[in-house]
C-alpha cells in the first residue's frame, strides 16, 4: 500500500509512502486518500487527523511520469468541472467543490493537521492548504510550481494562498512557480509552527491530542463556523469553481502537455502560449 493508514485513539495518522517518487499522487494512492477521508468522516470514534510523507518529501504532487499522466490529469480536470457544476446546481456543501476533494481533506469538518516534513510542492502544496493546521520541519520547502510545468495551481491553490497569506505574497509564489523555507512560511501565517525534524510528528500528535480531548461537536462547528463565515461567504466557493473551469481549459492546452513531458523527460519545457 502507497498509502498507510494508523489509528490510535481519537487520532488517524496517515502517510503517504512512495518515497521513491517523493510521495508523488498516482492514481492509486488517489483511490486510498479519497476512501480515507469518506471513512474517517463518517468514523464516531475518529476526531483528528494527522498526514504526513515518507522519507524527504510530504508530497510532490500528482505523478507526471507516468505515460499516461497527461491524459489522467485531463480526465480529471473534466470530472472536477462537471462535480463542480452539479454542486453549483444542486447548492452543495462549497467545501467540496475544491479540484483535489477527491483526495482532499476538505472532505470533513474534523480537522487535519499536515505534519510537513520535506518538500511540499504542486499537488502536494494543494493537499497542505487544504489542511487545517500546517506544522512544519525546518528542512522543509512549501509552494507551488505549477506554471513552470505550463499548468494553472489547481485544487484550491490560488483562492486558499490568497486568503491565508497577504495578496502580494500569495501572488509572489503563484507567479514565480518558487516555494518558502519553514521560517519564512511561519513568517507570513502559511505553517503554524516549526520544528525539528525529530520533534515534528511528536509536535503534530500532541496538538492533535489537545484538539481530541475538546468537545468534538464544538471543534467541528468552529471549525465549520469559520471557514464558512470567513471564506466561503467572501466568494470562496465562486472563486474555487472558477478555478476548476480554469483548471479544465488549461489542462487540454499544448503548453500542459510540453510541461509534463518535458518533467518527465528531465529537460527545460518549450512552451508556445497554446
Amino acid at each position: 500500500m502507497s498509502v498507510r493508514i494508523a489509528t490510535d485513539g481519537k487520532i488517524a495518522t496517515i502517510t503517504l509512502d512512495r518515497p521513491e517518487r517523493m510521495n508523488a499522487i498516482n492514481p492509486e494512492m488517489s483511490r486510498q486518500l479519497d476512501e480515507f477521508w469518506s471513512d474517517f468522516d463518517q468514523d464516531g470514534n475518529l476526531h483528528v487527523a494527522i498526514i504526513t510523507g515518507a522519507g524527504r518529501a510530504f508530497c510532490a504532487g500528482r505523478d507526471l511520469v507516468r505515460p499516461d499522466a497527461h491524459d489522467d490529469e485531463i480526465n480529471r480536470a473534466a470530472t472536477s468541472a462537471a462535480r463542480s457544476s452539479s454542486h453549483s446546481r444542486a447548492g452543495g456543501n462549497p467545501s467540496n467543490a475544491t479540484g483535489l476533494s477527491s483526495w482532499g481533506p476538505d472532505k470533513t469538518w474534523k480537522p487535519v493537521i499536515a505534519a510537513i516534513n520535506g518538500w511540499c510542492l504542486a499537488g502536494g502544496f494543494a493537499l497542505a492548504l487544504s489542511c487545517d493546521l500546517r506544522i512544519m520541519s525546518d528542512t522543509a520547502r512549501i509552494g507551488s510550481m505549477a506554471p513552470r510545468r505550463g499548468l494553472l495551481p489547481g485544487g484550491g491553490q490560488v483562492q486558499r494562498l490568497a486568503r491565508y497569506v497577504p495578496f502580494g505574497k500569495a501572488l509572489e509564489l503563484l507567479l514565480r512557480a518558487n516555494h518558502l523555507d519553514a521560517n519564512e512560511a511561519h513568517r507570513i501565517g502559511l505553517a503554524n509552527a516549526v520544528t525539528t525534524p525529530e520533534d515534528l510528528l511528536p509536535t503534530a500528535r500532541e496538538w492533535a491530542e489537545e484538539i481530541a480531548s475538546n468537545a468534538p461537536l464544538a471543534v467541528r462547528a468552529s471549525k465549520r463556523a469559520a471557514y464558512e463565515g470567513v471564506l466561503l461567504q467572501t466568494g470562496f466557493a465562486e472563486g474555487m469553481m472558477l478555478e476548476s473551469q480554469l483548471y479544465s481549459e488549461i489542462m487540454v492546452t499544448e503548453d500542459a502537455r510540453e510541461g509534463t513531458a518535458a518533467f518527465a523527460e528531465k529537460r527545460p519545457a518549450q512552451f508556445k502560449g497554446r
